[in-house]
């Protein structure tokens, strides 16, 4: 399999990792992040992520030339998206390809039509006449309606559904479980929260924020007294 640095030490990266390792084309070889988040060492590289080496950004092409390795950029959606996004700017400055995940276990077809350095999980559906643009991150049993395009560097939580023919902006954020309706246009730079519901077209730099449930008055095994339910740590029989 071709040699594969992966951008990032944290837990975007430690996800990426596990997944090229389980069922990915490429070989991860080593890591790389700014070297203002390393420890200092004696020498380079002494430090080790999930066992292979970690090298300075700054250094990489010292250790692992663009021709020798691609990479992918595993940040999450700090800043926007805006930070990962400029990181993917500076490693295709250096020379290096980019190269994006899809999980065997997402439900699309032939027509699959994806930029680089996107990150598709498992459960993950996408239907026909849908585009993904560079740098998007899809997570787990999110569902991609036909037709739909997604711009660069977006950023998909786990459970959200688009409906068939929207545009998404670019470095837009979509939390767990939010739903856009179909045939509708969210401009760039929206952030989505957890469990909101959108319905009409939204201008760029739009946010949505569903309310919170409110934690109830009782505790729970005053809760499960009054409605009557099995008490906490039994099972059907009461024990």
């Amino acid at each position: 399999m071709p040699p594969l640095v992966i951008f990032g030490l944290g837990k975007i990266a430690d996800v990426a990792y596990q997944h090229f390792q389980r069922d990915g084309d490429y070989q991860v070889v080593a890591f790389t992040c700014d070297a203002a988040w390393l420890p200092e060492a004696g020498g380079e590289p002494e430090i080790r992520h999930h066992g292979h080496p970690v090298v300075p950004f700054e250094n990489l092409e010292r250790h692992y030339p663009p021709g020798s390795v691609a990479m992918f950029v595993a940040l999450g959606y700090h800043e926007l998206n805006a930070l990962r996004a400029r990181k993917c700017g500076e490693a295709k400055a250096k020379g290096y390809t980019l190269v994006s995940y899809v999980s065997p276990r997402a439900d699309h077809g032939p027509w699959l039509e994806i930029g680089e350095n996107c990150l598709i999980l498992d459960g993950v559906g996408i239907q026909p006449g849908v585009r993904i643009g560079d740098d998007v991150s899809l997570w787990n049993n999110t569902l991609i309606g036909h037709h739909s395009t997604i711009g660069d560097h977006c950023w998909i939580a786990a459970g959200a559904t688009l409906g068939g023919g929207v545009v998404l902006g670019e470095r837009s954020f979509v939390g767990l479980n939010a739903t856009i309706g179909g045939e509708l246009s969210i401009g760039a730079d929206c952030f989505l929260g957890a469990a909101t519901r959108v319905l009409k077209d939204a201008p760029p730099r739009s946010v949505f924020i569903a309310p919170a449930t409110e934690r109830f008055r009782l505790e729970s095994d005053a809760f499960l007294r009054m409605t009557r339910m099995p008490a906490l740590g039994t099972n059907r029989e009461g024990r």
